[in-house]
């Protein structure tokens, strides 16, 4: 059996356009695709999205796009750049069929623009843990037991592709059960070890199988079997462990295996599967949606040290950082009320911050007017806005 798998190749051209700004350029881009049980159609949809997504990203844009395709044409195109690019001309240069691959390429024309807020100009770091699966059970068919550890990783695997402002930096290799446990106190732990600002808190719901049980034969070979892949997925503040966005995912997709078969949840067979290529798309959608949200969000960093009136921070230039940023100092102090009930505070420190040394996880700071810096202490925090 063949299955779908994509392709990137390298953007073939960027050259200015005539009678366009001097942002303005035409990028060529190709993709290619395996073709699935003989449909060229759906083939050739995932090789245009591949070139597309090429060359959006080559141009510093971050993109979600849909392409519908009809007689060989692109129609309806629906593209949403988010922060740093438009497309004002989309074109289908050529389709090649050879050996069972179909080839596109494609033309668009880029028209890069400034950042909508200084915060995207840095790049923001989750941390997850595995994915724990709340219903054991559900995994026996297949015995995909494993699915929420090789999930976890095929999520950051996800950011590091289609992501210019968000980074999943830590999976940590167990589990955390989100849906029992209290998930200010384990988000603002887990952020504090791995050193990140947002923390993925991720369940997932629901891998049931529903089989034909008419025919005995079909019922144990996987024939007409649907399988479910559904999540919720909650963004967490690090320092706070304040909930900032939570949302449920689900598809439901052909299951083309034996009831019996132990599938081995890594492999290239897994994910080029029906069902592994759409819980993949899934992920990428959560992707864009976390993407979406936090671009503009403040980008938050903790102060390692203070010495001499300068800060050392966790943020350099793998978070795009440079010297001469101005920062906001601020911390976090637990507060109590009458009641009992805890909350966080934040507390901003009236001095703004200049970057004045760069490197590669880590930056000095001091004050922008040379003022004393007092009552600053390691892990307080600051923030790009």
């Amino acid at each position: 059996m063949k299955f779908v798998h994509y392709i990137s190749y390298a953007i073939l051209l960027s050259s200015l356009t005539l009678g366009q700004t001097a942002s303005a350029a035409w990028f060529s881009a190709t993709g290619q695709a395996a073709i699935s049980h003989g449909d060229k159609t759906a083939a050739k949809q995932q090789a245009t999205e591949e070139a597309i997504k090429q060359a959006l990203l080559f141009a510093g844009a971050s993109v979600r796009s849909v392409q519908q395709m009809t007689n060989g044409l692109l129609m309806d195109d629906h593209l949403e750049i988010r922060s740093s690019g438009e497309v004002n001309a989309l074109e289908l240069i050529d389709e090649v069929y050879s050996d069972g691959y179909v080839t596109v390429s494609i033309r668009a024309d880029i028209f890069s623009q400034e950042s909508q807020c200084s915060a995207a100009d840095y790049t923001k770091r989750l941390a997850t843990t595995y994915f724990p699966i709340r219903y054991g059970s559900q995994a026996a068919d297949g015995q995909i037991h494993k699915l929420g550890a090789a999930a976890a990783l095929k999520l950051q695997e996800t950011f590091a592709q289609i992501s210019t402002s968000l980074t999943l930096s830590e999976v940590e290799p167990y589990t955390l059960n989100w849906h029992t446990t209290d998930q200010q106190i384990q988000a603002t732990k887990l952020a504090q070890k791995t050193d990140v600002q947002y923390i993925l808190a991720v369940t997932i719901d629901d891998i049931s199988v529903e089989r034909n049980q008419e025919n005995a034969f079909k019922f144990w070979k996987g024939e007409d079997a649907i399988r479910n892949f559904a999540y919720t997925l909650t963004l967490l503040n690090g320092a706070s462990g304040e909930e900032l966005m939570n949302k449920q995912y689900r598809i439901s997709e052909n299951w083309e295996f034996d009831m019996t078969r132990k599938l081995d949840v890594n492999s290239d067979q897994f994910w080029r599967s029906g069902y592994g290529r759409a819980v993949l798309k899934l992920m990428q959608r959560s992707a864009e949606d976390l993407e979406e949200f936090a671009v503009c969000e403040p980008t938050m960093g903790r102060i390692l040290a203070v010495s001499n009136n300068q800060l050392q921070i966790n943020l350099g230039t793998n978070q795009k950082v440079k010297a001469g940023d101005t920062l906001t100092l601020f911390s976090v102090k637990q507060i109590r009320d009458s009641f009992g009930q805890e909350y966080r505070q934040f507390v901003l420190h009236p001095t703004s911050l200049v970057v004045t040394q760069v490197f590669a996880e880590t930056a000095t700071v001091t004050s922008r007017d040379r003022s004393l810096l007092a009552n600053i202490q390691p892990n307080d925090y600051v923030a790009r806005q």
